[in-house]
């Protein structure tokens, strides 16, 4: 019988100052960055919300979230919609700022040089691929934070 290594089609996401490893299932739709329209006391990570598929989707700044400051820079910036990790969800999808278009990757057991914790609780790990590393977001907490700030803000 073969030894077989089970390999996972994923999303290596530049943002500004860091990357992401996603599964390519996660993401809905990669698309143009459009400037959201803004939330009334929307904590800074939350830049607003913008029309998507005849919906308002919130946009979130993954890194203003974790403390980075980063800079804007909408020329070559994307907005990716996520696919809601809970159908239930009173916020059915949401949308992260990208630094650019990501790569395809496949990911397994044997691609990463190593694991090692986050330092935020939005992030579940670190991985490092050859001389990269990327975050693995936490998609649960991500949706449960901004469902919390779309009803604060109702």
């Amino acid at each position: 019988m073969e030894n077989t290594q089970e390999k996972i089609r994923s999303l290596w996401v530049p943002l500004r100052d860091m990357n992401l490893l996603l599964p390519n299932a996660a993401v809905a739709e990669i698309g143009s960055y459009r400037k959201p329209a803004h939330i009334e006391r929307a904590p800074d990570w939350l830049f607003g919300k913008v029309r998507w598929r005849d919906q308002e989707i919130p946009v979130l700044s993954l890194e203003t979230l974790c403390g980075m400051e980063v800079t804007s820079n909408p020329v070559f910036s994307r907005l990716m919609v996520l696919n809601p990790v809970r159908p239930d969800s009173p916020v059915a999808h949401f949308a992260i700022v990208t630094a650019g278009l990501p790569g395809l990757i496949q990911f397994g057991a044997d691609t990463a040089a190593g694991t090692f914790p986050a330092d935020h609780e939005a992030l579940r790990c670190m991985v490092r691929i050859g001389n990269e590393q990327a975050a693995i977001p936490d998609l649960a907490y991500l949706q449960t934070l901004v469902e919390q700030q779309f009803r604060q803000a109702a």
